[in-house]
């Protein structure tokens, strides 16, 4: 039996401890809850650098963000302090690949502050550089953001303003922007993009159209399309949202989650990077807002019915209920640690 140790993020409240600790055992697909962090509240998204031990987190309610070093025996959290976003809701961060910076997604308008972080402790400093679009921003919803394989960029998707954008970067800052990487059909709500393990696509996922966008990565960072198919059933005719996505270590298969429908939809990815659909399954619960793959298992964080619910994994990538199914407090992200 091997158990992962896995950071969890949930909606807990003004002053509660929505950051916790939980053992996942990977032969059987269960759970055993560890221990919760106090003064973590509203966790929505977590980060995590090893180098310092510092664990990023979302207070979303309150726009801001946290640092905290975790022990070496993940028994305590020790709070480095609070920054504030400069807008309501920052529901995504992403280290930079040195891990000198953190970029926060506000999806209270358009603006992605990228803070720089203390060497030594792994602290947020403040009055972090904001990014923006070059729309009016408070008609922008920025929900994801994170920089390129070649960490040459940085990108971001607006769901606001219905389009993936960019920022180069070099030498640690960032020298122009922004630029429109793809734009999608009004409406659409783009949600969050993976970047494909062999670096030459990337794979858009919408929250308002539930559907998923195959593009190739051109040399200048802009995005073109290779085919788009839609994660809901033909003829699904109630409301539903699209959420996470995620690709599997091969590159081979991609996930994404309906909520509404409440279901995880699994995409075939061919060597040209087009996507075919190749199932669609229930996932076990309410509102399915975030899931991970942990080797041969697919864990789903249903927010709304408060459970954790594990799926294995076939060779082809196809989802079956493992049985597991773990009550959790609106739970809505998880990192392994």
């Amino acid at each position: 039996m091997t158990k992962i140790s896995l950071l969890s993020g949930s909606y807990s409240g003004p002053g509660g401890a929505g950051l916790g600790l939980l053992n996942f055992d990977t032969a059987t697909g269960g759970f055993e809850q560890v221990r919760s962090y106090p003064g973590t509240p509203d966790v929505s998204w977590i980060a995590f650098a090893p180098t310092t031990r510092t664990v990023y987190v979302t207070d979303e309610m309150a726009e801001k963000v946290g640092a905290f070093t975790l022990a070496p025996d993940l028994g305590a959290v020790t709070p480095l302090g609070y920054q504030p976003t400069g807008a309501k809701y920052p529901c995504y961060i992403r280290l930079s690949p040195k891990g000198t910076k953190l970029a926060a997604a506000n999806y209270g308008d358009d603006s992605v502050p990228v803070f720089n972080l203390d060497a030594a402790t792994g602290a947020l400093k403040a009055d972090p550089v904001v990014l923006r679009s070059a729309y009016q921003h408070d008609k922008g919803h920025a929900h994801w953001t994170q920089w390129s394989p070649e960490a040459d960029r940085l990108y971001t998707v607006d769901l606001g303003h219905d389009e993936v954008r960019f920022f180069p970067y070099a030498g640690g800052s960032f020298t122009g922007g922004p630029v429109t990487a793809f734009a999608l059909p009004a409406g659409s709500g783009p949600r969050h993009l993976a970047f494909h393990p062999g670096g030459r696509f990337a794979y858009l996922w919408t929250e308002y159209a539930n559907v998923l966008t195959a593009l190739k990565r051109e040399a200048d960072g802009t995005l073109t399309r290779i085919n788009a198919l839609s994660a809901l059933p033909a003829g699904f005719t109630g409301t539903s949202y699209g959420a996470h996505i995620e690709i599997a270590p091969n590159g081979e298969t991609l996930y994404v989650s309906n909520r509404g429908h409440n279901s995880i939809a699994v995409f075939a990815i061919a060597a040209d990077g087009s996507v075919g659909l190749r199932q669609i399954v229930p996932c076990g619960g309410d509102w399915p807002r975030f899931f991970i793959l942990l080797g041969r298992h697919l864990v789903v964080a249903n927010q709304k019915s408060d459970t954790l619910v594990s799926f294995d994994v076939a060779a082809d990538g196809t989802l079956s209920p493992s049985g597991q199914v773990f009550a959790l407090e609106k739970p809505v992200c998880l990192l392994p640690v």
